[in-house]
């Protein structure tokens, strides 16, 4: 059996390390620290379980040995999505534009501008295998995960009302709130 170490079910992993451009770094840093005020612009992206942007500068362990230094800072981006790489790379490339040209854009090597199929050529030459994937719910979509999630809210909420109802009234509530 040939297993894809960046697959878990239908769950995918991406793992993409980018050098970035010598004098870069804090202007890249800035935007990075700037992407926590607000919603993540991974959130636009539908198919997205996970993702992050980090920039590395050394690899230190947690024993005593010696970080090994690097020639210079890389981004590190990972993410777990939903189905094909492929297809999720197109929708990466096209949906977040501005903030490719934002984090990519201050990348060695990177096109100019860094959008649609060079960025996506790109990235794929940066691409690491991850080596381990293993993903929460691997049959569970994006969207399987967020009806879940608000299905839960609804019994909390119905739980949380109901503490008061009579027998009769607990059991007209449930059925005509959680369809029972």
């Amino acid at each position: 059996m040939n297993r894809d170490p960046d697959r878990s079910g239908q769950a995918g992993a991406l793992t993409v390390l980018t050098p970035v451009a010598p004098g870069a770094e804090p202007d890249l840093r800035a935007y990075l620290d700037g992407l926590r005020a607000g919603p993540s612009p991974l959130a636009r992206l539908p198919r997205t379980h996970f993702g992050r942007w980090v920039i590395v500068g050394d690899l230190a362990p947690e024993d005593e040995r010696r970080p090994d230094h690097l020639a210079g800072p890389y981004v590190l981006f990972t993410a777990s999505f939903d189905g094909p790489l492929d297809s999720y790379l197109d929708e990466l490339c096209d949906e977040l534009a501005a903030e490719a040209l934002e984090i990519w854009g201050r990348c060695a090597g990177a096109p100019q501008p860094p959008a649609g199929a060079p960025l996506k050529a790109y990235l794929r030459a940066h691409h690491h295998t991850t080596g381990f994937f293993v993903a929460a719910y691997p049959q569970a979509t994006v969207g399987d995960v967020r009806a879940a999630l608000a299905q839960r809210e609804d019994v909390i909420a119905f739980a949380r009302d109901a503490q008061r109802m009579d027998p009769a009234q607990l059991q007209a509530a449930f059925r005509e709130r959680l369809g029972g």
